[in-house]
């Protein structure tokens, strides 16, 4: 990544750092653990995508308007709940042996 200028000395081309010019750089910083592996190039830590390292990774899909907020964790819209939003909340407990089936919705 660079030529040598004078003894001892390198010269960097774009993209590239350090005393041999071995370091690549970055523009963004590489959030969440990533770390920077090619010019403008992050590799990112378990849990975390995109292009700087910022989008988080749910290892199962959120459901019912859920959004993933963090690795693995699902953020749930109003009347769902679990690690997935998958789970219905009902507001009122369900009486005579029914259960919750859609937001406060109760079936016998």
């Amino acid at each position: 990544g660079g030529t040598c200028s004078a003894p001892n000395t390198c010269s960097c081309t774009s993209g590239w750092s350090g005393p041999t010019c071995a370091t690549p750089v970055c523009t963004s910083t590489c959030a969440n653990g990533g770390t920077c592996t090619a010019p403008g190039t992050c590799s990112c830590a378990i849990g975390w995508s995109g292009p700087t390292c910022t989008t988080p990774v749910c290892s199962s899909t959120c459901a019912n308007g859920g959004v993933c907020t963090a690795p693995s964790t699902c953020s749930c819209a109003s009347g769902w709940s679990g690690p997935t939003c998958a789970t219905p909340v009902c507001s009122s407990t369900c009486s005579n042996g029914g259960t919750c089936t859609a937001p406060n919705t109760c079936s016998c």
